[in-house]
């Protein structure tokens, strides 16, 4: 049986406009160390007036990379 933590794809956390980015080190830390070498991680962040938004999504990586010489 997996684990939870394996079956999230991705996750978004509204942050209030007093939230300073590096705060958000060690969720960004923790959620790295919980993703499998089989995916990679994007990290984006949206703005608005009231708060932010810190999005973390999960990508499968392609199974055949192209090598160039």
């Amino acid at each position: 049986m997996k684990k939870l933590d394996n079956k999230i794809k991705g996750l978004n956390i509204e942050l209030d406009k007093n939230t300073k980015l590096y705060e958000l080190n060690g969720v960004i830390d923790k959620f790295k160390k919980a993703t499998d070498n089989k995916y990679e991680v994007k990290i984006s962040l949206s703005f608005d007036i009231s708060h932010t938004t810190l999005h973390l999504k999960r990508i499968r990586k392609p199974y055949l990379k192209l090598v160039k010489k």
